[in-house]
């Protein structure tokens, strides 16, 4: 199958993005989630969160863990900035850097990316969505629909190969802007 130029193009991002790409794991996720939840870095709690949560200690979060509501996080790290949301072992993530184009990352659907839908508060957006190492990513234009539905909705949800994931958007228009502007893009 040959792919057409606008998947072309968004795996010429993600290729080129490596240092972004690399930052959004499912390790590095976790390790995120332990800091906003447990952090700074040099706090004990973080170091337990992370032995337990995202170094194979374990997988289930402890009953305090899964009492914390889901809320929007933003990242930084090697020039690559990120607002993202974690549900389990899902995230949805917004993944920008500087001089380059902004994508949305989707962890924790794994398969393909052929016939993913994304649709916000139950409208659907047309969007062509590639697959990388598990994570399924497509563009998040500058002004376009989908992105301004991300920052201003109430929820969005992911389809692909039969699996589902739903984010809360709450909190979303804050972080998305946030890391939008560290890397120089008006959203």
């Amino acid at each position: 199958m040959v792919p057409t130029p606008k998947a072309a193009l968004m795996l010429a991002i993600v290729l080129a993005g490596g240092p972004a790409i690399a930052q959004m794991d499912e390790e590095q996720l976790c390790v995120n989630q332990c800091m906003f939840h447990h952090g700074p870095a040099s706090s004990p709690a973080y170091a337990a969160c992370v032995a337990r949560q995202c170094s194979g200690g374990g997988s289930e979060a402890p009953a305090q863990d899964r009492a914390v509501a889901p809320r929007w996080i933003t990242h930084s790290a090697g020039g690559a900035h990120s607002a993202a949301i974690h549900l389990g072992d899902r995230s949805l993530n917004y993944i920008c850097q500087r001089g380059g184009k902004a994508l949305i990352g989707v962890a924790g659907l794994g398969g393909s990316a052929q016939g993913t839908r994304i649709s916000v508060d139950g409208r659907a957006y047309s969007q062509s969505f590639i697959a990388q190492n598990g994570i399924l990513y497509t563009t998040a234009d500058s002004g376009s629909p989908l992105l301004r539905a991300l920052m201003s909705g109430s929820g969005v949800e992911v389809a692909s190969a039969g699996r589902r994931a739903g984010f809360p958007l709450t909190g979303s228009r804050a972080a998305i802007a946030q890391a939008a502007a560290a890397c120089g893009i008006r959203p």
